[in-house]
């Protein structure tokens, strides 16, 4: 019975026009967005290409001398475009596609007065840019058609126009007395009615979705491997989910409203609050309740620490010499510089953990949305948006402690050098092979990005569980006398 209620669903509305329409907007916006694909990706990967390059460049000339590659550090790093771009633009404009290697610069001099004047050269240290002053921004960009645009905005409000009628309407027609007069349990009904709406809209966007894949291969600029159509597949059944969320929702309004207009105008206000209004103003709104560190903080700081730091190493010191075993004032300057890089780097990690904690704050409240819920467990999947800023940011400090490990190592293997790490005087000046020093390479990695997504899954799933047990108890207490 339940197969015959969802095959007569499915026909009365693929025979109706909001079905017709519902199809000729979704592959128009899937063809819309799988031709803007193609240019801005092609564009992004060759910019990406010839940064890589540049960096690699920079490593090699560094490598002729092994502190030379501590001065001036590996070269900056660049995060690789997703080619899952496509279905989740995750506000990239926001957010920066590298972090730099920044090259050590002159710090100190020492015998300022009896005028002998020197300086000390830093060692190399992790840079946070900002691409964009609007970072902490978080609402989602509509303005981009991506497969997001399609899943939380189109298909939500196609599910409130194939269910706002489903219960009201055969009330309003009486047909729903004559369905409830067989002997079928109404909860079989109602999963019937749930299944064919589902069928209805998962149909056209099944249609987009490959129309828009055939287009994207066909063009022969995007390779997708198996971990791309894992994800691919994975994003799918998110929609499923999500369409599943406002079917049950229109399901539940209308069973407790006996008039279909009026069941209409509610689910209409209930979706411009969850889908429109509430991603683009809540976050926005409560991330001034956590606000990240300003530049002039920063500064203020960074001077404080400086001079705390000067004070601690009673500057100014003797230059240091290639003595071995190193002078004590070589033993100073290798300490102080090893401590001014790390302070460096550490007050600039401290204002990202700022931002980025605010975004996560703000991201965390928006979460009573089902559409900012499904915008983000999307753009994880899809390798874009914070949560793959942050997988880049964990692979470039991983590998900056990979660097610096090589290099100790390789300073280790030089007999002649006296060990006396980070000051040129007490390392190895000898050429490192190029071919041994360790490569960045940024990867989007299939389980991290499901780990990553599993939270905004799983609220969905219970946004479901809810909402549907709900329509069920509503439809089993529906009065048709």
């Amino acid at each position: 019975m339940i197969f015959h209620i969802a095959k007569r669903e499915l026909y009365d509305n693929m025979n109706s026009l909001r079905f017709a329409l519902t199809v000729l907007l979704i592959l128009t916006l899937m063809i819309v967005n799988a031709v803007k694909h193609l240019g801005d990706y092609r564009l992004e990967m060759n910019i990406y290409r010839k940064n890589v390059a540049k960096s690699l460049d920079h490593l090699r000339s560094g490598s002729e001398n092994l502190y030379d590659l501590i001065e001036k550090g590996p070269g900056d790093f660049y995060k690789q475009p997703s080619p899952l771009s496509f279905c989740a633009d995750g506000g990239e404009s926001f957010l920066p596609d590298r972090v730099s290697a920044a090259e050590g610069e002159y710090i100190l001099s020492w015998d300022v007065a009896e005028g002998n004047l020197g300086g000390i050269k830093g060692i190399w240290r992790l840079k946070y840019p900002d691409k964009n002053p609007n970072l902490r921004d978080i609402r989602p960009d509509y303005t981009q058609i991506d497969w997001v645009l399609v899943i939380s905005v189109v298909l939500s409000f196609v599910a409130i126009l194939f269910t706002f009628d489903a219960i009201s309407g055969e009330r309003e027609r009486g047909t729903l007395r004559l369905i409830l007069s067989n002997s079928v349990p109404r909860s079989q009904i109602l999963i019937g009615k749930f299944l064919g709406a589902l069928l209805s809209i998962g149909l056209p966007f099944l249609m987009g979705a490959l129309i828009n894949l055939f287009l994207l291969n066909a063009a022969s600029h995007i390779s997708l491997e198996a971990s791309d159509w894992g994800q691919l597949g994975a994003i799918f059944l998110i929609a499923l989910v999500y369409m599943s969320i406002f079917i049950a929702l229109g399901l539940l309004i209308s069973a407790r409203v006996s008039q279909q207009e009026i069941s209409l105008t509610i689910l209409l206000l209930i979706w411009a609050f969850f889908v429109v209004l509430t991603p683009n103003t809540l976050g926005s709104i409560v991330s001034g309740l956590k606000p990240a560190q300003t530049r002039e903080e920063f500064n203020s700081r960074f001077v404080e620490q400086y001079e705390e730091l000067n004070t601690r190493y009673e500057q100014p010191y003797p230059g240091p010499t290639r003595e071995f075993p190193p002078t004590r004032e070589t033993e100073l300057w290798a300490k102080y510089i090893a401590a001014e890089a790390e302070l460096v780097e550490g007050l600039r990690a401290e204002r990202l953990k700022t931002q980025i904690d605010q975004i996560g704050f703000a991201r965390s409240i928006a979460r009573v949305s089902p559409a900012s819920i499904v915008q983000h467990a999307v753009e994880t999947l899809a390798g874009t948006g914070l949560s793959r800023h942050l997988q880049f940011l964990d692979g470039v400090r991983r590998y900056a402690a990979q660097y610096r490990e090589f290099l100790i190592s390789a300073d280790q293997s030089d007999p002649d050098s006296p060990h006396l790490y980070f000051v040129r005087q007490g390392m190895s000046e000898k050429p490192v092979p190029y071919s041994a020093v360790p490569k960045f390479e940024d990867r989007i990695e299939l389980r991290e990005s499901i780990n990553a997504a599993m939270t905004d899954i799983l609220l969905l799933i219970l946004f479901l569980v809810v909402l549907f047990a709900g329509a069920v108890l509503a439809f089993v207490r529906v009065d048709v006398t």
